[in-house]
This record gives C-alpha cells, sequence and structure tokens, in this order.
C-alpha cells in the first residue's frame, strides 16, 4: 500500500524543462558554427560540471559550465520575459579579476586577427543594462546563494558580454548567441543526494 502511494506521488512531478537546472554530471554536445571550426568532428562533448541560477524580477538565466579535456565552454540560457521561449548562448570566460574601479560603459577587447597575428580586431562593448539578481551556484562540493550585479553589454556584431559581480570579485563572460538546434542535452539521471 504504502509502495503504491509512493510511487503515484512520484509520477505526478511535472516534467522538468530540458534547459532548465540541468543536473551536473549530464552531458552536452555542442554543435554551433564556433565548436564546427574547433573540432575535427563538428561536434564535441562537454561535462556540466557547475551551474549559475539567475533570479530577479524579468531574468531567469542559466550559465553552465561545460568541460573537456580542460577547455570549458559556458552554455547560457536565458528566458525571454515571463515566456516560455529561451535564448542560447555560447560563451567563455574571458577573464576573472578583483573589482577595482567602476565598470565603464563601454569596454573595448582586442582579439587577434584571424589572417594576420600580427594585427588586432577591437571589439567595442556597449553597457545596456545593470541588473540586481540571486545567484545560486551548485557544484560536486558546494551549494550556495549570493546577491549578485550583472553588468550586460553587447556590440556592433551580436556579440555578448555579461560581467557577474560577486562581492569583489568580476567574471567576465563574452559570447554570443546560437541556435538551440546546435545543442543535445542528454541528462545525468539525479544530481548527487546533498543536492
Amino acid at each position: 500500500e504504502m509502495a503504491l502511494l509512493g510511487r503515484q506521488s512520484r509520477a505526478q512531478k511535472p516534467k522538468r524543462h530540458e534547459l532548465l537546472d540541468i543536473p551536473i554530471g549530464s552531458m552536452i554536445e555542442l554543435s554551433d558554427a564556433i565548436t564546427f571550426e574547433t573540432s575535427e568532428t563538428g561536434a564535441r562533448t562537454f561535462e556540466v560540471t557547475e551551474r549559475k541560477k539567475y533570479e530577479s524580477s524579468g531574468l531567469l538565466r542559466y550559465m553552465y559550465l561545460l568541460e573537456d579535456e580542460g577547455e570549458e565552454v559556458v552554455l547560457g540560457v536565458d528566458r525571454i520575459g515571463n515566456t516560455n521561449t529561451y535564448e542560447i548562448s555560447r560563451l567563455i570566460i574571458d577573464s576573472e579579476d578583483e573589482l577595482g574601479e567602476d565598470l565603464p560603459d563601454s569596454i573595448t577587447l582586442n582579439y587577434p586577427h584571424p589572417d594576420d597575428e600580427e594585427q588586432e580586431i577591437a571589439l567595442k562593448y556597449v553597457r545596456q543594462e545593470i541588473v540586481l539578481a540571486k545567484m545560486t551556484l551548485v557544484n560536486l562540493v558546494e551549494w550556495v546563494e549570493y546577491d549578485i550585479e550583472l553588468h550586460e553589454y553587447n556590440n556592433a556584431d551580436q556579440g555578448l558580454m555579461s560581467v557577474e559581480i560577486c562581492g569583489n570579485w568580476l567574471t567576465f563572460y563574452v559570447g554570443g548567441l546560437i541556435s538551440l538546434s546546435d545543442v543535445s542535452i542528454f541528462p545525468a539521471e539525479e544530481e548527487e543526494e546533498y543536492v
């Protein structure tokens, strides 16, 4: 009798949206243009090693840290308004720094030119908004909440930069939007018990 009841209540759990709360230990295959150019097979499979969830009024964002053979990529999932549609981005952690002075309204990043290593390309990112949010960080050793600030920048080529300020620590995420069809998710069964 008891077992039957237990089974029923589990069966009624709503189905988790595949892009949200992806469990640590899940595998994610990326086949976007950048992955395509940088991998021999055109696709690459990464393991989810950390999840950040950002929440505030009008904001629901996940940042998944993906790792494969020492290389890290971040998959961003942003809910659009209060809809059930999501924007997907492929980012890298460009740098991490201690907070010095206030962040400026625009930040220019210099990249090596793809055709000429002597040359640099300067990309100017302009701040669009500042969002105060609650961040929940989950990985294999901790589950913690922080109050953070997000400074959202973009450039003329649809490039994105999101700067997370947590305490006196800055994390610069840089990348761009990709399509949901570039992402295949193979969720781990369950996270560790403590989670």
